[in-house]
């Protein structure tokens, strides 16, 4: 089932910064109609402005707030009601990281990791699952109705835990699986769920922690453009793809860990014991 960005209605989370702000500018391009959300009013209204530059006629809507917060993810779905009539794509990208080794740290941090980067996602595809339902009976005229599809940003932690990120790689594999299981229930609907696992990718992520109180100092390697996710993203969008992972060394370490991972458990307990800053 292939659907088009044209005209799609699209709820993205974490737009301010990063693969979010990439992919606004991306679907933008393509057609899509927006509703853009993170905790930043100034740096959505710069990409608003960016946007408008380049498509002097692309719909964008701003919403800004905090989507751990039941009002925002409500006002959200408001809005995109309200302006478009309904949604088509609900894009959860925002999120963040806390890193250190977990025997020191508190219980409030694994809450606040786990509320950002998986309770919202998860609470705002409760909300969205009544309209998407509903998609094929909302087609008008001659008009085809977009298919619907939920996105969910795990990460490549998600397929394999790695020292100092433990509560990150917790949630992240946790929206993993949530999508696979909701993948299997939304399939008589005609809903399709893509997770998109991203590696290293050159963006605020390994400044902008929630709390830092130590990282491993990994081998010097190369990280990804936000464009080049976010282009990965759209296109899985668009041939209906269930899962991708858009960086070369993080497909190396998924196979390390299914046919060699007492190798790369060893190479995981070398960072922890000897490369820690």
């Amino acid at each position: 089932m292939k659907r088009k960005l044209q005209g799609a209605r699209i709820l993205l989370t974490g737009a301010s910064s990063g693969i979010g702000r990439a992919l606004a500018k991306q679907a933008a391009k393509a057609g899509a109609r927006l509703v853009l959300n993170a905790r930043r009013t100034e740096l959505l209204e710069s990409l608003k402005a960016e946007i408008l530059a380049d498509h002097p006629n692309a719909q964008v809507e701003l919403l800004p707030g905090d989507i751990t917060k039941a009002e925002t993810r409500a006002a959200l779905l408001e809005r995109v009601d309200s302006v478009f009539g309904g949604i088509d794509i609900l894009i959860n990208n925002a999120g963040a990281a806390a890193t250190g080794r977990f025997e020191g740290n508190s219980p409030e941090r694994l809450e606040r990791v786990m509320a950002l980067n998986f309770n919202a996602p998860v609470e705002l595809i409760r909300m969205v699952l009544p309209q998407m339902k509903r998609w094929r009976e909302n087609a008008n005229g001659e008009t085809a109705p977009i298919p619907p599809m939920i996105v969910n940003l795990s990460s490549v932690v998600g397929l394999r835990g790695v020292t100092h990120y433990s509560e990150y790689c917790a949630a992240k594999a946790a929206i993993r699986a949530f999508s696979q299981s909701i993948r299997t229930e939304l399939h008589r609907y005609g809903i399709s769920v893509l997770v998109v696992c991203p590696g290293s990718t050159d963006t605020g992520f390994f400044t902008d922690y929630m709390e830092n109180t130590g990282e491993p100092s990994w081998p010097n390697h190369s990280r990804v453009t936000p464009e080049y996710v976010a282009s990965r993203i759209l296109r899985a969008i668009e041939k209906d793809k269930m899962e991708i992972l858009p960086f070369f060394l993080g497909k190396v370490m998924f196979h390390l860990d299914h046919f060699c991972p007492r190798f790369l458990e060893k190479a995981m307990v070398y960072f922890e014991e000897h490369g820690t800053r």
